[in-house]
């Protein structure tokens, strides 16, 4: 299968998408929220797509804005249109909302709850199950969850000031995700604790 997940940094980034349906307003709104430039040609826009700063432009200036952009995103409900788009977009990033497979990016499904954030995508196949399966997925993560990322940022950052070892790094982390005390106080919500606690244990271990 040709496809890996990325997390892209879209800021500064020109975004072209084609059509100004309900995919296309989605798609404008994502991208446009992550930083990049973005412009809808097709029909008129909703009012609070232009409050965004999201540009319109009419079709006319397709070829022009093809040019223009970094990332093109097919989602007008005229086939032949996309199919032009596309055909004109080569050397660019193509989303194909309309054919994902035949783009070269695909937009999955995520959602973001604190310092985690997640994709799930069907390749197309089904967006309905990619909803649901991210669904599922949000459901299980859990307060303490959050905490431990925080607590791992916590150790790590200190950990690559004295030991140089990546390997020697990941089990020590390892091992703090495992520690019984560790877990009571992230389970009580007390973050401050554990990386007291932490610090005792680097003293211990003579790398604090």
């Amino acid at each position: 299968m040709p496809w890996t997940p990325l997390f892209f940094k879209l800021d500064g980034k020109k975004v072209l998408i084609l059509g100004s349906g309900e995919v296309a307003t989605r798609r404008a709104i994502r991208f446009r929220e992550a930083g990049a430039e973005v412009t809808i040609c097709g029909d008129n826009i909703q009012p609070h797509l232009k409050e965004m700063g999201i540009i319109h432009q009419p079709l006319k200036e397709m070829e022009k804005l093809i040019k223009w952009a970094d990332i093109i995103v097919t989602a007008s409900g005229n086939p032949k249109l996309n199919e032009k788009a596309a055909s004109l977009a080569s050397g660019k990033l193509l989303n194909r909302a309309d054919k994902p497979q035949d783009g070269d990016l695909i937009v999955p499904i995520t959602f973001s709850t604190d310092d985690v954030e997640i994709a799930v995508s069907t390749h197309g196949k089904s967006p309905i199950m990619a909803r649901v399966i991210r669904n599922k997925i949000e459901d299980i993560i859990t307060e303490e969850d959050i905490l431990q990322i925080r607590l791992q940022d916590y150790a790590r950052r200190k950990l690559k000031k004295i030991i140089s070892d990546q390997k020697t790094r990941r089990r020590i982390l390892y091992d703090l995700i495992k520690d019984n005390k560790i877990q009571a106080h992230l389970k009580n919500g007390n973050l401050e604790a554990a990386k007291k606690y932490i610090d005792s244990l680097l003293e211990d271990m003579g790398v604090s």
